[in-house]
C-alpha cells in the first residue's frame, strides 16, 4: 500500500470574509478552521477523520503554528504565512518534505473547513491517488444531487455534464511536477474570486484552440465528464482525472456564514453529537 502525505491547508485568504467578521468579531483567530463547532475546532473534525485512514502517511499543517491552537493528533507544522496563496503553501509543503528526506512525488491537499468529511470517503479518494501517482492532478468531486438533497439552497458551483452533475470536492492530489510547470494554472484556479467566475475560467481554457470542439459540446450540453477531463488535459498539458465521491462532507466547505449553521446541524446529526455541546 502506498501511503501519501497530507497538506492540510489551515490558513485563509488575504481578505477577511464575512463569516469571520460575524463569528470572530474580536479577531482572535487567523482562520475559520479555528472556530468552535460542537465542542472542538473545525479543523480537529477533519484531523480526526484523516487520522483514521490507512492511506495517510503524515498530516502536515500549513497556515497555522502549533502555538495558534491546541490540536490533537500526529501532526507536523510547516512554516508558511497563514494568508499566503495556495500555490505558495503547496510549494512550501513539497520543499519541507525534501528538506526532511520525506519527499513523495504526489501529495494530497485537503481543506481544513470540511468538518463533515468521513474516513470512508477519504480512503476512497486516497486509494485511487495512491494508484495514480503518475498523474499530475486528481480531483475529488461530488454529485450535486447529494448536496441538494440535504441543502436545497446549497450555493455550490456546479459542472453540468451529460452523465453527471458535479461540484468540486475540497480534497485533491497534485504531483510535484505540476508545481514545477503549472504555477500560473494553480494560482488561477485557487483564486477564490476567479474560481467562482464561469466565464473567466472558460476564457482561460479557450486560449488553447484544441479545446474548442469540446467546449462547444459543453455549451450544447452534450459533453460528458470525460470530455471535461480531456479539455483540462489539453488546456494545461497535464495528465488529469476525477474521482467521484458520494459524500456531502467531502466537498461541503464553509465559505459563507450560512454554511456554519448548516454544517453544525449536519455534523451533529451524522456524528450523533448534541447541538448544545
Amino acid at each position: 500500500m502506498n501511503k501519501l502525505p497530507i497538506f492540510l491547508l489551515a490558513g485563509r485568504d488575504k481578505e477577511r470574509r464575512e463569516i469571520m467578521e460575524v463569528l470572530d468579531p474580536e479577531m482572535k483567530y487567523k482562520s475559520k478552521c479555528q472556530l468552535d463547532m460542537l465542542g472542538k475546532p473545525i479543523i480537529q473534525w477533519v484531523i480526526d477523520e484523516l487520522q483514521k485512514s490507512e492511506y495517510v502517511d503524515q498530516i502536515y499543517v500549513l497556515g497555522l503554528e502549533e502555538k495558534d491552537l491546541k490540536l490533537s493528533g500526529d501532526l507536523e507544522y510547516i512554516s508558511v504565512d497563514y494568508d499566503s496563496e495556495v500555490f505558495d503553501k503547496i510549494k512550501a509543503g513539497f520543499d519541507y518534505l525534501k528538506s526532511k528526506n520525506k519527499f513523495n512525488e504526489m501529495a494530497v491537499i485537503c481543506g481544513s473547513d470540511i468538518p463533515a468529511v468521513k474516513v470512508e470517503s477519504i480512503d476512497e479518494f486516497l486509494k485511487v491517488a495512491s494508484e495514480k501517482q503518475q498523474y499530475d492532478f486528481l480531483w475529488g468531486v461530488v454529485p450535486i444531487e447529494i448536496a441538494a438533497a440535504v441543502f436545497p439552497d446549497h450555493g455550490r458551483t456546479v459542472g453540468y455534464f451529460k452523465d453527471h452533475n458535479l461540484f468540486p470536492g475540497d480534497i485533491f492530489a497534485l504531483n510535484h511536477r505540476a508545481i514545477l510547470v503549472g504555477e500560473d494554472v494553480i494560482r488561477q484556479f485557487s483564486d477564490n474570486r476567479r474560481k467562482r467566475s464561469f466565464w473567466t475560467n472558460v476564457w482561460f481554457i479557450a486560449k488553447r484552440p484544441r479545446t474548442w470542439p469540446k467546449l462547444i459540446k459543453i455549451f450544447l450540453k452534450t459533453a460528458t465528464t470525460l470530455d471535461g477531463i480531456r479539455i483540462f488535459e489539453i488546456a494545461f498539458r497535464c495528465k488529469a482525472d476525477i474521482v467521484i465521491i458520494e459524500d456531502l462532507g467531502f466537498g461541503y466547505d464553509m465559505d459563507l456564514l450560512v454554511d456554519y449553521e448548516r454544517l453544525t446541524n449536519y455534523v451533529a446529526k451524522i456524528k450523533n453529537v448534541p447541538l448544545d455541546t
